[in-house]
């Protein structure tokens, strides 16, 4: 069970706990993130919904709602171990920028890793993701192109698809 603190439409605490999968009253927001993370190859690692989930067998960056006491950069910290087994410091994680959609806010945060890590080296959460795998950028955009992304996941890339090019470029060079 995940319980959320509660903000408000200026990401202030409401001082409510909540648990997904209740509605949300009007006013009422929570936190997640996601993170894209890239390898020294400049890659971006995408990791596959499991089947039970929405946009089942989809893939997408590593993300999910921040839980209660936490912060922003602690969930997404917590997530990406949760998910994939990558373990970081707050020091690691650049922020990108934050969205507010519907009921949530979105924190947008990049990880590259000075190594490239094996697939075989990453542990996925069971019931959460089922795959993963490394892919350029355009080895993206053509997943897309295919219906093979969460389209909102396609959504946020395109938020920050200059700043994950020019990581690209720069990632190549070295």
């Amino acid at each position: 069970m995940e319980i959320w603190d509660l903000v408000d439409e200026s990401r202030k605490l409401l001082g409510k706990l909540h648990t997904r999968g209740n509605e949300l009253q009007r006013g009422e927001f929570h936190v997640v993130v996601e993170i894209f993370t890239f390898n020294a190859d400049a890659q971006i690692l995408l990791t596959q919904r499991d089947p039970l989930k929405s946009y089942p067998l989809l893939w997408e960056s590593t993300g999910g709602s921040v839980n209660a006491g936490e912060g922003s950069i602690d969930g997404a910290i917590r997530e990406l171990e949760e998910e994939t087994g990558i373990v970081v410091n707050p020091a690691d994680l650049q922020y990108l920028g934050e969205m507010k959609k519907g009921n949530y806010f979105l924190d947008s945060y990049l990880y590259v890793s000075t190594r490239n890590i094996e697939i075989s080296e990453l542990i996925l959460q069971s019931g959460e993701v089922c795959d993963a795998k490394w892919a350029t950028l355009n080895e993206l955009k053509e997943m897309n192109k295919m219906g093979h992304i969460v389209p909102t996941v396609w959504e946020r890339y395109q938020l920050y698809h200059k700043e994950l090019e020019t990581l690209q470029k720069k990632l190549m060079k070295i």
